[in-house]
């Protein structure tokens, strides 16, 4: 019998936060509230959902290709710095990765010891590319 995948959503709160100079919490929301304020928002890494979810219903279906697993995808926060130490393990990794010449035991840590088939050279710069944003 074949295997479909069937996605869903949820509603959910994604939080954001900014710095900003007010005499009273008062003013510094209706600022930050402000159609004419400028400042950064920062994604904190919180997200609320909530129980209720639709699932999709044009193109929520799909046949689960030969060979292809679901996974969860992991969020973490990171700062700046920690993005950009993340990029340079990731680039290492690609270099060790084309020379064929990566240690044993990173080698156990990409395929997290043989329990899955490490990122070739190409899935390791598309993940760069979505850290870099």
């Amino acid at each position: 019998m074949p295997k479909f995948v069937v996605s869903k959503s949820h509603d959910a709160f994604v939080y954001y936060e900014t710095i900003l100079e007010a005499e009273t919490p008062d003013a510094a929301r209706d600022l930050a509230q402000s159609v004419h304020y400028e400042g950064e928002w920062h994604a904190t890494g919180y997200t609320q959902e909530f129980d209720d979810f639709e699932i999709d219903e044009h193109s929520g279906v799909r046949l689960l290709a030969d060979g292809e697993a679901i996974e969860t995808f992991s969020t973490i926060g990171v700062t700046a710095q920690e993005r950009d130490a993340l990029l340079t393990g990731l680039r290492l990794l690609q270099l060790a990765l084309a020379r064929s010449d990566i240690d044993p035991s990173l080698g156990g840590i990409l395929t997290n010891d043989g329990a899955h088939a490490g990122l070739d050279l190409n899935r390791i710069d598309a993940l760069c590319e979505r850290i870099n944003v």
